[in-house]
């Protein structure tokens, strides 16, 4: 099942937007890996894994300016990062039509790292971007994050930011973690970004932090998912809507956890990519 949420108006329906099948086409333009950045390069890089923290940036191969742009944040638990599947793969898709693609390989657990590292890195990140927007072609009011699992966590972090200048403008949380609470908590994301911190579960804990100053949110998540609850993510969508933050909301009985942007042909989630991007266009772009 699946539901579309804008504004305080939250409409539920089964099966695929027909609207999908435009993004079946092949690639509009082909796309390269336009810079790798080092985001501690100047600093101590061996800190809690700084020497890793990367933002790989795609650009679309036909020259533009004003482009949308999306930070990629891949999952993993906190500890790992699926940085094909959920990062390089979907930068490639998101380059070919038209965005300006950055995966965020960001800060793990298993270097030592716990919040705010992740959160650190996604600032530079965006402080990288706003910075050199002419040479990449970017509008800086359309700089939005997509992520998956813990990565659709931290997209939710980007999301609640208190400096605009941080603020993701808009975010897609694909199959995320919500919660840093009992039970529907995922408890290795919890132990690896926490490091055993309590006081930090209200604070992490989304569905707990959403205002009416949140950007307009993306939300899919899959009922047979095994790995991270999707009742998290009917409570964070609940709040999302009494709010009134503008929204499209996707539940899927079948699709699992992983995906990126590749689900089982059986699944409803299928080409959801194509939806966000549909989405944007008609109800945030405009």
């Amino acid at each position: 099942m699946t539901g579309i949420c804008t504004g305080r108006k939250v409409i539920w329906y089964k099966g695929l937007l027909a609207a999908a099948l435009l993004f079946l086409a092949a690639d509009l333009f082909s796309q390269e890996l336009a810079d790798v950045h080092k985001l501690w390069k100047d600093r101590e890089s061996k800190v809690e894994g700084r020497h890793r923290s990367k933002a790989f940036v795609y650009v679309p191969e036909v020259a533009g300016e004003n482009r949308p742009a999306v930070v990629i944040m891949p999952g993993g638990s906190y500890t790992y990062l699926g940085i094909k599947g959920e990062g390089h793969d979907v930068a490639k898709w998101f380059a070919a039509r038209g965005f300006v693609a950055v995966v965020l390989r960001y800060r793990m657990g298993f270097y030592g790292a716990r919040y705010p590292h992740q959160l650190e890195d996604y600032r530079l990140t965006m402080d990288y971007l706003k910075d050199n927007y002419k040479m990449f072609g970017i509008d800086t009011t359309r700089i939005g994050a997509v992520g998956f699992s813990a990565g659709g966590h931290l997209a939710g972090c980007a999301a609640m930011e208190d400096d605009p200048h941080y603020r993701a403008d808009f975010v897609a949380m694909i199959y995320p973690v919500i919660t840093m609470r009992d039970p529907l908590v995922h408890k290795p994301s919890r132990k690896h970004l926490l490091r055993g911190d309590e006081s930090l579960i209200a604070k992490l804990s989304l569905e707990e932090n959403v205002t009416e100053e949140f950007p307009p949110v993306f939300l899919l998540h899959c009922e047979d998912d095994q790995v991270v609850d999707p009742v998290a993510s009917h409570v964070f969508a609940s709040e999302l809507e009494k709010l009134g933050v503008t929204c499209h909301i996707e539940f899927h009985d079948k699709g699992g956890h992983g995906f990126g942007i590749a689900p089982a042909k059986s699944s409803g989630a299928l080409q959801w990519q194509g939806r966000f991007v549909e989405w944007l266009d008609k109800t945030v772009f405009e």
